[in-house]
């Protein structure tokens, strides 16, 4: 959805990903370091995508326990003029519910957000 708005705008994405880890057990740094890559891989696939339609691209890799405030922070921060994000997270228990990351985001931004399901 991103793709759709940059391209005709020539806009550039910038690819946000973040991870979380437990914050009431400590985590190894192999688990640290497993998530990073898994995060890191997903934000290279977008790049990839987005080099095929020529859309300009920034991948960003972030960890932080508060995501959405993440979210904002990030995009107000950079002067981001859109946030656009999934509806929820990968757990496929919450799949009719809006996710409370994006529920978050919407009720706080002040940037546009639009939710992608």
């Amino acid at each position: 959805m991103a793709l759709a708005f940059a391209k005709p705008t020539g806009s550039t994405i910038i690819g946000l990903n973040i991870f979380s880890l437990p914050s009431i057990i400590t985590v190894s740094s192999d688990v640290k370091n497993k998530t990073r890559k898994k995060s890191e891989e997903i934000i290279k696939q977008a790049e990839a995508i987005s080099q095929k339609v020529n859309v300009p691209f920034t991948g960003i890799t972030k960890i932080s326990n508060n995501i959405g405030n993440t979210i904002i922070t990030f995009a107000e921060k950079y002067g981001v003029d859109m946030i656009v994000m999934g509806s929820r997270g990968p757990d496929p228990e919450s799949g009719i519910f809006l996710g409370s990351v994006a529920n978050y985001v919407v009720n706080k931004s002040e940037i546009p957000v639009t939710v992608v399901k």
